[in-house]
């Protein structure tokens, strides 16, 4: 997921945008097919995606009317600045205005949908939409792409390595163990970010920015390990959950930060692996002992997606 690579003990599935989120304003807009929440998940690369799983040709077709009235050949311009946009993406609906710019696409049963705002030249809003739409393509699962770009839950964008804004946070399901859920984020290191090490960041995600639960303790009289991703050093913890129904569960964090000035692309780095115990499903959920473990194996396999393979 976005430049790296991960591995997995066993197979998994990928939390998706919703059909609802099509339409915008969607609270949890990503999430797994029984509709299991994935509230940490954003694809964010160059602008936003929406990719929806297991739709029928006759609902994108619904979806997708009102933006194929701006198809070449009719009213160059609609009721709200937009125009219709030609571009290389086979069977894609393009559009761009004054504010924003976007395609939808429908492959493999699934509706891609990308949008952008804020450009306000005209000549750079059509260089970087034709970027995006002529190097995105679709993808298997576990097929890794030849060549440097980001990828996302089934889909892939080839580029040259640069990027303005990547937030690229992917929530995975373990099959074999429905009660954990690894949530793995490649974010591009911003100047405007807080200057926070691997560990306040570690600290951060626990105690504020994630809403894990209302308690976190971390295990270990001294509960900061050091963690290596991708050869960069971070910080790993392993923390006992207090959720706000009472209920316990147990965590595996690792945090790696990045660095916005240096020479290459050095993003930052978040693996959360989480048991939820209410969704074991028959099975007795995870121990402690077993998060940390897939949270160590994980994060051991992470690496940079190399420039061909």
């Amino acid at each position: 997921m976005g430049r790296y690579e991960l591995v997995f003990p066993g197979a998994i599935d990928v939390a998706l945008s919703t059909r609802e989120s099509l339409h915008g304003g969607v609270k949890d807009p990503i999430r797994f097919s029984d509709g299991q929440r994935a509230q940490h998940s954003r694809f964010i690369y160059d602008g936003g995606f929406v990719i929806t799983d297991d739709v029928t040709r006759d609902f994108y077709e619904e979806y997708a009317a009102p933006f194929k009235k701006l198809a070449p050949g009719t009213d160059s311009h609609d009721a709200n600045g937009f125009d219709p946009y030609p571009i290389v993406l086979v069977g894609a609906t393009a559009w761009i205005g004054r504010k924003s710019l976007g395609f939808v696409v429908y492959k493999a049963r699934r509706i891609y949908s990308y949008t952008d705002t804020g450009n306000t030249d005209l000549t750079d809003a059509k260089r970087h939409f034709d970027r995006i739409s002529a190097n995105f393509s679709s993808r298997a699962l576990y097929e890794i792409p030849t060549g440097v770009g980001v990828c996302l839950p089934y889909a892939f964008v080839a580029d040259d390595d640069r990027d303005s804004n990547r937030q690229v946070g992917v929530t995975f399901r373990l099959v074999d163990h429905p009660d954990v859920t690894v949530f793995f984020l490649d974010a591009k290191a911003q100047s405007t970010d807080p200057k926070l090490t691997a560990r306040q960041k570690n600290e951060f995600v626990w105690g504020y920015d994630y809403g894990i639960g209302k308690q976190i303790k971390l295990h270990g009289v001294t509960p900061y390990h050091p963690v290596t991703l991708d050869s960069r050093e971070g910080v790993a913890t392993l923390a006992t959950i207090t959720r706000d129904d009472d209920s316990t569960d147990f965590g595996y964090l690792a945090t790696v930060q990045g660095n916005p000035n240096a020479s290459a692309d050095t993003p930052d780095l978040l693996l959360l692996v989480e048991r939820t115990a209410a969704n074991a499903k028959g099975d007795p959920p995870v121990s402690a002992e077993d998060i940390d473990e897939i949270g160590k194996t994980i994060s051991a396999s992470i690496r940079r997606r190399p420039s061909s393979q």
